[in-house]
């Protein structure tokens, strides 16, 4: 098991050195502090090629499958939208605005 500072670490996983700060606070990784500095321990650990060949496949589909639902959700948006439209215009239809009375005029004395 290596050790690496904050900054490495942060790095390696292509995350903030904020975000490292913040899952070592929370007790979320394990650490040592040797002369002042804070060292993460890291575990290394081989992936296999196939492994990484089928990882990437399936996030390759998970991020199809995503797209097909926000465009799914988009259509759905769209439809809800028309049909309030729709039935706004409906209503403004049946709206009767109110008779329209005509002030009784004051004589003159």
């Amino acid at each position: 098991m290596s050790k690496l500072t904050v900054k490495e670490y942060a790095n390696k996983y292509q995350i903030t050195r904020q975000t490292v700060y913040n899952q070592v606070k929370k007790g979320l990784l394990d650490t040592v502090e040797e002369n002042g500095v804070t060292l993460i321990y890291n575990e290394d650990i081989e992936v296999s090629n196939k492994s990484k060949d089928s990882c990437q496949k399936f996030v390759k589909k998970l991020l199809k499958r995503i797209d097909k639902l926000e465009k799914q959700l988009d259509k759905e948006r769209e439809s809800k939208d028309t049909l309030i439209l729709a039935y706004v215009d409906e209503m403004k239809s049946l709206y009767l605005p109110k008779p329209k009375t005509k002030k009784a005029k004051k004589k003159k004395k």
